[in-house]
């Protein structure tokens, strides 16, 4: 959905009212490695102003508690569910996309009209859980069907051989992750190594900041009082939930006390759908040349970059980590972090100099405010730069890529009528020669050529595997988008290099995306209304294990699966799509097994 319309909304909660909350710390050496953590039901306050909300919660607590591993000191974690109370979440589709004055109600708290969803209603919590980015065992990954029940538990073994970096533990049930997930069912996972150690970088608190940035809703009495009751509301025209309050640490809108010096931001986005452009603002300028990133989904980076210049884009999934400079602020100086992305995000661009004014209801972004930072006395502190950080990204070589198996996959989304949109990964073979009228996607060349016929192999998840990597080869994917919209994807086990972004004009016919076969045309070249640049941003030139995938792109990577073997999934990071089907399974193989496989 696009839209024209921008009347400034007045927000029902005041913001920067309630200080930033710290999510408690479990240092797993401490305990030996041997970790208990219990999913819960509990109370959670989202704001000063707002009734006590019910969640699902890792130890009862929005977010969970943030561990801190350190690298090659293995994990053992006994989740354990308790979850004792219905599911907490009011979960309704509005009759309608606007209210009667025009305003989208994605934008509006309440139910707009809609009837609770018995069937959310009637969740009992069965779990699942994933520790996102993580190198680990395809037993201990939080496959998405092993579920277990209340008063049920489940033993994961997480081995830390892996690079420092931010990762997150989430719930990941089979079909009702967007819901699990938006109760409360989230945490961080910091790892640590002797690399970052010897960078001097800011370690705990006060000067590492972790931020589990999300948006929700909440309920509304017929007064117009917020019940603080949680809401995940969608329209007819719109599948996602796009919730209009920005939640830090599980406070709206909220403060952070920083002294005056060099703080490290660890920012996670952790919404269903939401994309956000981050943006810092001084008096309602952008001062995004206090930010330097250092570090991305799987750890640093090689050297420090800039964030790009209409601010820093993270797609659900999608991490940062920051040295901000707050040294040159005097006491009761203030930085406001805003949000420039519409929803639901195709990458059109928006300049940081407009982000005082983002505001939007027609693009479901009525409250741009994301949290603020507020100076407090004490002794300046301004880190200098580090230089090169990463030591150990080494990109493969063409001569590594030359022999590497080479994958497709199409993104699509199938209109259905009467319910949501049904959204799917298709994995791609060559088509055989013969009919020309059978359901392809073409790959036209620039000159008009025909480059390649491709048949679609697989759709739903619960379609046989076909993409069967081999331990320790390199492999190479294109993940062709042939929807509107941006899309996250996320692979399990192994980080991946971004080798390209291409641009790619599409063209589908009517119904062209059916349920099994895929009928379109792809040419490599720019479609007329295209505005993106399709460019690899500095700091996607790290390690990643998400990665946009914008409209009329191309998005080209190169994994290779070295850890283990066993069967993990690849996925679209909005929930909602991936509760609509939009993932799939890949089995890792070892060499010496393939002789055998039919």
């Amino acid at each position: 959905m696009t839209g024209t319309m921008r009347p400034q909304l007045q927000p029902p909660l005041t913001p920067f009212v309630d200080p930033l909350p710290l999510p408690r710390r479990i240092l797993a050496g401490q305990g030996g490695g041997e970790l208990t953590v219990r999913m819960r039901a509990a109370a959670h306050r989202f704001h000063r102003d707002l009734p006590e909300s019910r969640v699902w919660a890792y130890e009862g607590l929005v977010p969970g508690p943030t561990v801190e591993a350190e690298r090659g000191q293995p994990v053992r974690v006994c989740w354990r569910n308790e979850i004792d109370r219905p599911y907490p979440v009011v979960v309704t589709l509005a009759p309608a996309e606007t209210d009667g004055d025009g305003v989208p109600v994605q934008c509006l708290p309440g139910l707009s009209g809609g009837t609770p969803d018995p069937d959310a209603a009637a969740l009992t919590g069965y779990t699942v859980v994933h520790l996102h980015g993580a190198v680990t065992a395809a037993p201990s990954d939080g496959w998405t069907e092993n579920i277990f029940a209340p008063g049920q538990h489940a033993v994961s073994d997480y081995p830390m051989d892996q690079r420092a970096a931010l990762l997150w533990y989430h719930d990941h049930v089979m079909g009702v992750t967007r819901l699990t997930v938006y109760a409360g069912l989230a945490g961080l996972w910091i790892i640590r190594d002797q690399r970052e150690r010897e960078l001097g970088l800011p370690e705990g608190p006060p000067f590492e900041v972790p931020l589990l940035v999300q948006d929700r809703n909440f309920g509304q009495a017929a007064g117009g009082r917020l019940t603080g009751e949680l809401v995940h509301k969608t329209d007819p025209g719109t599948m996602e939930a796009f919730a209009p309050f920005t939640v830090v640490n599980g406070k709206v809108w909220p403060v952070h006390d920083v002294q005056p010096a060099t703080c490290r931001l660890r920012v996670l986005n952790g919404s269903n759908a939401r994309t956000f452009r981050l943006v810092l603002l001084r008096d309602g300028r952008p001062e995004l040349d206090r930010i330097t990133q250092i570090g991305t989904d799987s750890g640093l980076l090689p050297a420090p970059v800039a964030v790009p210049a209409d601010g820093l884009v993270l797609a659900p999934a999608e991490r940062a980590d920051l040295l901000v400079d707050f040294s040159d602020l005097a006491p009761s100086g203030q930085l406001t972090l805003a949000n420039t992305a519409g929803a639901p995000f195709d990458g059109h661009p928006f300049p940081a100099t407009g982000a005082a004014g983002a505001a939007d209801p027609g693009q479901l972004l009525p409250y741009p405010d994301v949290m603020r930072f507020r100076a407090v006395a004490g002794h300046p502190a301004r880190r200098p730069r580090p230089g090169r950080l990463a030591t150990d990204i080494t990109a493969p070589t063409q001569a590594d890529l030359s022999g590497a198996v080479r994958r497709a996959v199409a993104l699509a989304e199938q209109e259905l009528d009467g319910r949501p949109n049904m959204v799917t990964l298709r994995e791609l073979a060559v088509a055989a020669d013969g009919d020309p009228q059978a359901p392809v996607i073409t790959v036209v060349g620039q000159h008009g050529q025909t480059l390649a016929r491709l048949r679609t192999a697989a759709v739903h998840f619960e379609d046989a595997a076909t993409f069967f990597p081999v331990l320790g080869r390199w492999e190479v994917w294109q993940l062709i988008n042939l929807t509107g919209d941006t899309h996250p994807i996320h692979i399990h086990l192994e980080p991946f290099h971004v080798l390209a972004r291409r641009p790619i004009a599409v063209t589908v016919p009517g119904n062209g995306i059916g349920d099994r076969d895929t009928t379109a045309t792809v040419r490599l070249a720019r479609d007329p209304g295209d505005e993106l640049d399709h460019v690899i941003d500095a700091n996607e030139r790290g390690l990643k294990d998400t990665v946009r995938v914008n409209p009329h792109e191309i998005v080209e990577l190169a994994i290779r699966f070295q850890a283990y073997s066993g069967r993990y999934m690849y996925h679209c990071h909005i929930l909602e799509h991936e509760d609509r089907d939009m993932m799939r399974p890949i089995v890792i193989m070892p060499a010496q097994l393939m002789p055998f496989m039919s």
